[in-house]
């Protein structure tokens, strides 16, 4: 099978990504993203070299070893990854009230 040219990223923090290839800015659509795949942003065409390294950089980070950032060569194997990883927490969900220690206000 033929390496791919270019993948598809999908990335689940809030607001994304975006990195420096040589001249080039990638910037990575994240939860926030109107295109969205099961809780993650989409982005197409990033090219393979560009991804490659930029993975080869932070493959020590959670971001990359927990799949909250990663890469198909399709959409289809994009939706089949995404809800692989749908419960994949990111550490940045908003805190419910019990977890943050919200106590209602009561009036005296």
């Amino acid at each position: 099978m033929a390496k791919s040219s270019t993948y598809v990223i999908g990335c689940k923090l809030p607001n994304g990504l975006s990195f420096r290839h040589g001249d080039q800015k990638i910037i990575l659509a994240g939860a926030n993203s109107s295109l969205l795949v099961n809780g993650f942003g989409m982005t197409r065409d990033v090219s393979a070299e560009a991804w490659e390294a930029f993975e080869k950089n932070h493959k020590d980070s959670k971001f990359i070893k927990n799949g909250i950032v990663f890469a198909v060569s399709d959409e289809k194997s994009l939706q089949d990854a995404t809800l692989e990883r749908s419960k994949q927490k990111t550490g940045l969900e908003q805190a419910s009230k019990e977890t943050a220690g919200v106590t209602e206000d009561k009036e005296e």
